[in-house]
């Protein structure tokens, strides 16, 4: 009797449901309108830096000396990248590596940390999981 039943649960579980007279499976889902948001960002750099880019493929932020390196880049959720480009102001010696460090704060997520390292300037992307940005 108790297999029937679950067996009985199971079918309507899986059944084909209707929507408006269509199959659950056609009906549209509205997809959300804002499919970017703001995160918080530091960058802590090891050395002074003439010039620094960071990219998100959503906004380009050109960062100098004179300004904090802390602020908000724009990232898309369903592509969440950045790409870091920094001109120091003076060059390396000889087996001197140099590094920054980002900082990214997503509302309601764990803080994420990534070092970029080089031997000269840097310029690297960072691609992250989906699961790790959510609207």
């Amino acid at each position: 009797m108790a297999l029937m039943v679950t067996g009985r649960g199971l079918m309507w579980v899986t059944d084909k449901r209707t929507v408006g007279g269509l199959p659950a499976s056609a009906v549209a889902v509205e997809a959300p309108t804002n499919t970017n948001y703001q995160v918080p960002f530091h960058l802590l750099l090891s050395s002074p830096a003439r010039q620094v880019e960071i990219n998100t493929g959503k906004s380009i932020q050109k960062l100098t000396p004179e300004m904090a390196l802390s602020g908000t880049v724009e990232m898309d959720p369903h592509n969440p990248h950045l790409s870091l480009s920094i001109q120091w102001q003076t060059p390396s010696s000889l087996g001197e590596h140099r590094f920054a460090k980002i900082t990214l704060e997503p509302r309601g997520e764990k803080t994420l940390i990534h070092v970029f390292d080089a031997d000269g300037d840097i310029d690297d992307i960072l691609e992250f999981p989906v699961s790790e940005f959510k609207p």
